[in-house]
C-alpha cells in the first residue's frame, strides 16, 4: 500500500509540475486545473485558520489569484501545494486579524450521513468543534504549522519551506504546539469552591 501511495504522490507531482509549465507558457486552462485540484485543500486550509466559512472561500479565491499573477516566478521543480497552502495562510492571517471573534456557522453539514447513527454524528461535530477552537486560541505561528503539517499532511521539510524556516524550528513549533493543543483538549476537574479566572485557558507566548 505504502508503494502505491507513493507512486501516486510521484504521479501528482509530475502532473502539477506539467501543469505549472503549461502556465508558465501562458495556458489558462492549466491553472483552472490546478484549481480543481487544490481546491478542496485550500478551503479547508482557510477554514482552519479563520474560523469562517465565507471567508474561507473569500481566501482561497484570493489566494489561488495571488498564485497565478506570481506563477510565472515560480519554480515548477519546487511542489506546488506547499506554496499554494503558505499563500492561503497567510491570507488567512490577515482575514482572521480583521474578523477575529466573529460568529459563525460551522463548515461541517448539518445533518448526519446516510446510515449513521444521530447521536454518533453530534459527538463527532462536537469533536470537531473543540479542535477548531484549540486551533483558534494558540497563536501564530504555531497554528499554521500545526494546519500544514497535521490536517494537509504536509512534512515538516515542505512546511519548513512554505514558512521560509528551518525544519528544526518547525519541530520545535509543532512540539509546543501540541503541548498547548493538550492542555487546551485535556478536560479540567471544576471544583465548587473556586471561581474560573478571566484568563483560564488563555494561552500566552513562551
Amino acid at each position: 500500500m505504502a508503494k502505491g501511495g507513493a507512486v501516486g504522490a510521484s504521479e501528482g507531482r509530475v502532473e502539477e509540475r506539467a501543469l505549472v509549465l503549461a502556465c508558465q507558457r501562458g495556458e489558462v486552462g492549466a491553472f483552472a486545473r490546478l484549481v480543481r485540484l487544490h481546491q478542496d485543500v485550500a478551503i479547508r486550509t482557510a477554514y482552519l485558520l479563520t474560523n469562517d466559512r465565507e471567508a474561507a472561500e473569500d481566501v482561497a479565491q484570493t489566494a489561488f489569484l495571488n498564485a497565478f499573477r506570481a506563477l510565472a516566478r515560480f519554480d515548477p521543480e519546487r511542489p506546488f501545494r506547499p506554496w499554494l497552502l503558505a499563500i492561503v495562510a497567510n491570507e488567512a492571517r490577515m482575514v482572521w486579524r480583521s474578523r477575529r471573534r466573529r460568529p459563525t456557522a460551522p463548515l461541517d453539514p448539518f445533518q448526519a450521513d446516510d446510515g449513521e447513527p444521530p447521536l454518533d454524528w453530534a459527538i463527532r461535530q462536537d469533536e470537531r468543534a473543540r479542535v477548531r477552537a484549540a486551533l483558534l486560541a494558540i497563536d501564530e505561528p504555531f497554528r499554521t504549522t500545526v494546519v500544514l503539517h497535521y490536517f494537509n499532511e504536509l512534512s515538516v521539510e515542505e512546511v519548513a519551506a512554505a514558512l521560509g524556516c528551518r525544519p528544526g524550528t518547525v519541530k520545535s513549533r509543532l512540539h509546543k504546539a501540541r503541548q498547548r493543543l493538550r492542555g487546551l483538549l485535556t478536560p479540567r476537574p471544576r471544583t465548587t469552591d473556586t471561581a474560573m479566572r478571566p484568563d483560564e485557558g488563555q494561552v500566552v507566548e513562551s
